[in-house]
């Protein structure tokens, strides 16, 4: 169902409107759109993706999570797609994406699903720490989950064990 709707609905739709403004505006703005189009987002796929790669090696210089770098790479890359296929739908929703404000809605909701885990390495001359993490919603933040690994009580318990009968 998806391989219809993605290669033969839209492209059919896309077509119906493009002979639908072709017929207003006449055919060849409509190509000119379309090539121009294509141009454009072959530019902006090319600059922002070099710009989400550097941003996302900075923060992670830094010693931050890149994920919103990299997921608005991602969007700005399905913007700059769209926008280089033919078509004015696809321009339009493309536009969209790339809109600033927009693109960082698209960003809260799609990071706010997310579970994020990491494990990292830093090494040091001859110190070498390592660990990993992984972010959770919290339930409670009052509760705080955990194993006690030695306690004050078990020094006193070890005078008050029960005797063998």
């Amino acid at each position: 169902m998806k391989f219809l709707i993605l290669f033969v609905v839209i492209p059919l739709l896309e077509l119906y409107v493009m002979i639908a403004v072709g017929t207003e505006i006449g055919a060849l703005s409509v190509v000119l759109w379309t090539v121009l189009s294509a141009i454009l987002g072959v530019a902006m796929i090319r600059h922002q993706g070099l710009a989400t790669m550097q941003n996302a090696q900075l923060q992670m210089q830094s010693g931050e999570t890149p994920e919103a770098s990299v997921f608005d790479g991602v969007l700005m890359f399905i913007g700059g797609l769209m926008v280089m296929l033919p078509g004015l739908i696809t321009d339009f929703f493309g536009l969209l994406i790339l809109i600033p404000p927009v693109r960082q809605f698209l960003l809260e909701k799609s990071l706010s699903g997310i579970k994020m885990r990491a494990k990292y390495r830093y090494q040091n001359g001859s110190q070498v720490y390592e660990g990993e993490w992984q972010e959770s919603k919290e339930k409670n933040p009052a509760v705080l989950e955990g194993e006690v690994v030695s306690s004050v009580d078990d020094k006193d318990s070890t005078n008050h064990r029960p005797k063998d009968h």
